[in-house]
Parts: structure tokens; sequence; C-alpha cells
């Protein structure tokens, strides 16, 4: 019989360790040498490359600590995480319809400078949806959780959890396009004010779910950084698609193509008609 895994105690099981992560990470914010990577060079820009050679040994460090509790728990799931690490093939062979998806420090390059926000991202996966998901935001003392189908809350110190929930109508034409997907810009700002900085999908999709953002557009984006922190945004509200109106399945690590949310529906239509006006001038 296959296993079960009720995403409420993924939620219980992971979070203290997930606490635990983000109160000592703090530490090292801003005084971490960067040992490096290969830059991801199927990134469109050097702005983008140069972010995808960002690592610490924290990066690892985090990651298996993270491992380490869900091996203890569910030990038979799947695993998509950033970083090589030896835990990490402890999770090979396992055929498991859960797959854990987490990136230990989404943001390295802020971790690294101590210049903005950056998250620890985890969450449970069944048969490419999202169930639970946990992102912690050291440097603002916020845990962000969420359930499918039961909400997205955040929880700042020691305070009790407040429930996240978008308005109709956004507070904010602020939109967040990323350096990957910069020939959108242009486009929106009749309606929308864009930035690109600072990075990080887990930062943009959370400030979406505080309301602080309205829409989000990238290309080139890895499951692990969309994943679980796709469900707090949709939890409180908001859109997630991978083109026009296609929903992203999370099932194997791959990079899509292109990745938007959207507070709300009106919204997302005003993107899907920015893309098709894009690829007929620009072919993206």
């Amino acid at each position: 019989m296959a296993e079960n895994i009720e995403p409420g105690d993924f939620i219980d099981a992971l979070l203290p360790v997930v606490g635990q992560c983000a109160r000592a990470s703090l530490i090292f914010y801003g005084q971490v040498a960067d040992i490096g990577k290969a830059a991801d060079k199927s990134l469109t820009g050097s702005k983008a490359q140069d972010a995808s050679t960002a690592f610490t040994v924290l990066d690892a460090a985090v990651q298996d600590i993270l491992l380490a509790a869900v091996l203890q728990h569910f030990p038979f799931v799947r695993c998509i995480a950033e970083e090589r690490t030896p835990l990490k093939k402890r999770f090979a062979g396992n055929t498991s319809p859960y797959v854990v998806i987490l990136d230990p420090i989404d943001g390295t390059l802020h971790f690294k400078r101590g210049d903005a926000p950056y998250h620890i991202v985890i969450g449970l996966a069944c048969n490419g949806q999202m169930l639970a998901a946990i992102v912690a935001r050291p440097s603002e003392d916020k845990i962000f959780t969420a359930i499918k189908g039961k909400g997205a809350f955040v929880r700042v110190g020691n305070g009790r959890p407040r429930r996240l929930q978008l308005p109709k109508e956004p507070r904010t034409n602020k939109v967040f396009i990323s350096s990957k997907a910069r020939p959108y810009q242009a486009l929106v700002r009749p309606a929308l004010a864009p930035r690109e900085s600072p990075i990080g999908a887990a930062l943009v999709l959370t400030e979406i779910a505080e309301g602080a953002l309205c829409a989000y557009l990238t290309r080139q984006v890895e499951v692990y950084d969309v994943g679980p922190p796709s469900l707090i945004a949709e939890e409180a509200g908001a859109r997630c698609y991978i083109g026009q109106r296609r929903r992203p399945t999370y099932t194997q690590r791959r990079k899509f193509g292109h990745f938007l949310a959207a507070a709300n529906d009106e919204i997302a239509e005003y993107l899907f008609a920015i893309l098709r006006r894009a690829r007929r001038g620009q072919r993206l």
C-alpha cells in the first residue's frame, strides 16, 4: 500500500526545523563568503547568470538539515532540491507520488550581501499539485505557511498566525518583472509599475500574498524557486500560470519557460495579452 502524507503532518514536522534554520542563518546574514558555483548559461542576461553563481556553505548546510528532517519523517518521498548535497542522494530511486521541493536559501545573492530579504523554502507536492508550503523570511522574522484548500498564513516572531487574504481590488499597481523578462517591462508600464529587484521568487510571491505587489512575470524559473511560494500566493487568492492559462505542475526538476502570478483574474488577463503581444512582435 502506498504511503500517504497529511499536509498538516508535513507542516508540523518541518515548521520547527525551518524556524531553527531561519534563526541560525541570521548569524551569517551579510557575513558569509560566496564560494561560488558554475553559472547557469541557459539563463537570459548576464544579471541572471551572475545571480546563479552565488553559493555559500549555508545553502548546502540548510538543505541537508531540512532533508534530515524529511528523511526522519517521510523517507519514501522524492526530492527536488536546488543544491547537490549528500542527503539529497538518499532520495534517489524513490518512486512515491509525493515530492518534497526545497530551496534552502532563495536569494543567496542578497543573503551574502545582507542587503535584502532572503527566504528558506520547502513544500510538499503530490501528483504535481502543491499540498503544503513553508517559507521563512528570516530578516523580518516572518514564517509563511499554507495548506491547499485551507488558506495561507503569516506569523511574525512569536505572534499568532494571521490569515492572508487578498482584496478584490489590489492596493497597488506594483509588479515584479524579472531581468530575464525585461522586454515585458515597457509593455506593462501604461497600467503597471514594474521593478526587477530585489530578486527571489519566494520574496515576490509572498509579497503578492501580503498585497505589496499585484503581479509577477518571469522566464526560465526552476520548480524549486516557485513551487512552495506559489501555494502561499494562491491560498491568499492569487493565480499562478505558466503561459496562457496553463497551470503549473510540480512533478520533476525543470525550468518553466514563463511563469506569472496575478492578484486577480483581470490582471492575469492583462498579462496574457502582454505575452501574446510580445510573442508576435519579438518572438519571446
